[in-house]
């Protein structure tokens, strides 16, 4: 392989994560993944010798990239002197739910959780983790009771991520953050 190309599996998986993201897991075949990486059919199935172990690389991947991007937003909030906890918890959110590959996870689990495997839900698991880590960080940063993190947590999923999920609108970022205030102010 050259310098600075990427590797076969890593364009494969890129492939798979565009045609998953866009599709799903069920509506995605190997042989959509073959077309749209460019590569043969022995190829891909030399790296994953089956259509769930692709996912479970690509749930992989998109793990390590919910970790910087999410860890990148938290360092810019962590840097800047305006460290107004409501805000960057609305900016928090809203990074997570930005990303169509992140909303695709929700989805596949949610909707083909029945195809998976035990291992795809500890993959699963690891993926909500990286939210739940960034979002207790911030609390802590702020000083927030943990007290209201779990009832913080379950209004913002369901202001920002389950409409986004179900198609319909979702909450405005000043209906959250008023709703984010009426919560801390209710546990100080």
């Amino acid at each position: 392989m050259a310098r600075g190309r990427p590797s076969k599996k890593a364009h494969i998986i890129d492939a798979a994560c565009g045609l998953f993201s866009k599709q799903g897991y069920q509506s995605t075949s190997i042989d959509q993944v073959v077309l749209a990486a460019e590569v043969s059919k022995p190829t891909v199935y030399s790296n994953f010798p089956t259509k769930l172990v692709l996912w479970e690389t690509v749930l992989e991947s998109l793990i390590e990239h919910a970790k910087k991007d999410m860890n990148a937003c938290l360092c810019c909030l962590e840097e800047g002197n305006d460290s107004i906890f409501t805000k960057g918890w609305v900016s928090l959110w809203q990074t997570w739910v930005g990303k169509p590959e992140r909303l695709a996870v929700y989805r596949v689990l949610l909707g083909e959780q029945h195809k998976m495997e035990a291992s795809t839900r500890v993959l699963f698991d690891q993926f909500e983790t990286v939210l739940e880590a960034i979002l207790k960080r911030w609390v802590k940063d702020c000083h927030v009771s943990q007290d209201s993190f779990f009832l913080l947590k379950a209004i913002s999923k369901e202001a920002l991520l389950m409409p986004v999920l179900l198609n319909q609108t979702r909450m405005s970022s000043e209906q959250l953050s008023l709703l984010v205030e009426k919560v801390i102010a209710t546990k100080e």
